[in-house]
């Protein structure tokens, strides 16, 4: 049976259909959940003409839910469309699994009459009924919200319809209006260079972080560069560019007497501590770099991301070079599960669906049972719908 907080349970006639349907979205007490986290990118009469659907790889809700994962995006995006006839329902607030089974009206506001596998997900192209043109112009919804139907371990299978919301849940989407309306988060999320999926928690303290990063930078270049700053002639606490002006002065020949003053013995002293402050600060970057890079690194390892411990120098290493390209590649590493082994899915069968394991075969001979109704009855129980 099924239930959303807030709504009661649904009629006989979804009751007893065969996939089981739930519906996920920004959570309050009692309230529905419906899920989305896909702004909407406006062309520019405000009316978008594609809308993302899903996230590429794996991504989760912000209510908890998940993880799910797309590991073939070009052939969900083909068979979704094909097993829809060629057009995917798009409708407000879920009303299609919602507001249908109760016999109240459940309009479509645009068709998806195409789908198509990028970089970032799965995106498709919408043909805007006059109402649903209409809502865009008005920017009455923000997000989408794809229904999808997910195997038991969280593969996505199918793409079945998508929904205009205001509750956003998934997170790794593009907002409605996001060419025109990005978000402060969003703004400081591509400044930072942060994953989108990131939330606000981790932003701030990934901004606290470098915060304290750049004072003690900034504490240890001071207390090097006061020295020269009084050998120069200057007050203490003058800040770079003034100490360098000073040296660059100093370098200049003695007007009085015509003589070399870039021989004189200050000056070589003040060039060896500029040189020395050069290699203290790059000292202090790799210090800092290293110490993160150990952090996410062994983080990953505690977390059983496969093949990141055997390579754990190798790892840190990249992460001090480029840490959100190391970062991106091994976060998309499959983890090991609780048991401590990585456990492979079954090869598929002709049909293309999963296949039994020899564990399941041994089974089924010692039971007597079929072999093809036992893979029936495993399939029907490993997939379900969901609205995301």
């Amino acid at each position: 049976m099924f239930s959303c907080p807030g709504v009661g349970h649904f009629s006989p006639m979804l009751r007893n259909a065969p996939d089981l349907i739930s519906l996920h979205a920004a959570q309050d007490a009692g309230s529905v959940a419906l899920c989305a986290a896909i702004d909407i990118a406006a062309g520019g009469d405000g009316v978008p003409e594609w809308i993302q659907l899903t996230p590429s790889g794996t991504f989760t809700g912000n209510d908890g839910r998940g993880p799910y994962r797309v590991t073939d995006a070009a052939e969900l995006a083909r068979n979704s469309l094909q097993a829809a006839g060629g057009r995917l329902v798009l409708d407000e607030n879920h009303a299609t699994d919602l507001a249908l089974p109760r016999g109240e009206p459940a309009p479509a506001r645009g068709w998806i009459v195409a789908l198509q596998a990028r970089q970032d997900g799965i995106w498709g192209q919408v043909e805007w009924t006059p109402t649903g043109r209409r809502l865009m112009r008005e920017k009455a919804y923000r997000y989408i919200s794809p229904a999808i139907r997910h195997a038991a371990d969280g593969t996505v299978t199918a793409i079945l319809r998508a929904s205009l919301i205001n509750r956003p849940n998934l997170r790794g989407m593009a907002a409605l209006h996001q060419e025109n309306d990005m978000t402060l988060l969003e703004k400081l999320l591509k400044a930072i260079g942060l994953d989108a999926n990131t939330t606000e928690d981790q932003l701030v303290e990934k901004v606290t972080a470098l915060h304290a990063e750049q004072a003690r930078g900034s504490t240890a270049l001071q207390a090097t560069l006061d020295p020269i700053a009084e050998a120069a002639g200057l007050k203490k606490g003058a800040d770079a560019a003034t100490v360098l002006a000073g040296v660059a002065a100093l370098k200049k020949a003695d007007p009085a007497t015509g003589d070399d003053i870039t021989k004189h013995p200050s000056v070589v002293a003040l060039q060896g501590e500029l040189a020395t402050v050069a290699g203290e600060l790059k000292t202090l970057r790799d210090a800092t770099a290293k110490e993160k890079a150990e952090g996410f690194v062994d983080g990953a390892i505690k977390a059983g991301r496969v093949g990141v411990k055997p390579m754990r120098d190798a790892y840190v290493a990249m992460h001090m070079e480029n840490p959100a390209r190391t970062e991106q590649l091994v976060n998309a590493m499959p983890a090991l599960g609780p048991s401590g082994a990585r456990v492979d899915p079954p090869a598929k069968d002709k049909d293309g669906k999963p296949g039994l394991t020899d564990s399941d075969r041994q089974v089924c001979a010692l039971m007597g049972i079929d072999p093809e109704a036992y893979k029936k009855t495993r399939a029907a129980e490993a997939e379900q719908e969901i609205a995301l």
